[in-house]
């Protein structure tokens, strides 16, 4: 057994409390994001309950969504639309700037494809 497998980037073992807690935000907030599709969770049932875990991964999706709509004021309709406009024109050129800049950094996550194109249709991880 190889340890570091198991903290793999990709592997969800990380709550709802404690993604809000690194992201400084309340777990409302994260399901919120949950809802809006602006993230796949992954879904693991626990008795009656289902309950949602994220990854490495998922965390740092997270906070590159979470600058555009706090820093950035933008709204989530907008986060969308520029997912969106970025998956569908992958060499589009966007000015020098943060907001080019963390849009090129989510687009480099593996989150990316499967975010996008669950906008439009429901989606499980």
């Amino acid at each position: 057994m190889n340890i570091s497998d198991d903290f793999a980037k990709d592997n969800p073992i990380l709550t709802t409390s404690v993604v809000a807690g690194m992201l400084g935000i309340t777990p409302d907030r994260l399901r919120m994001y949950d809802t809006t599709k602006l993230i796949c969770v992954h879904r693991v049932d626990t008795g009656q309950v289902r309950k949602r875990f994220y990854s490495q991964y998922d965390v740092e999706w997270l906070k590159g969504i979470r600058r555009l709509l706090k820093d950035h004021k933008m709204s989530v309709a907008l986060v969308k639309y520029l997912l969106k406009m970025l998956y569908k024109n992958p060499k589009l050129h966007y000015p020098i700037d943060e907001v080019s800049d963390i849009l090129r950094e989510l687009a480099k996550n593996p989150n990316f494809k499967s975010v996008v194109e669950g906008f439009d249709k429901g989606h499980k991880k």
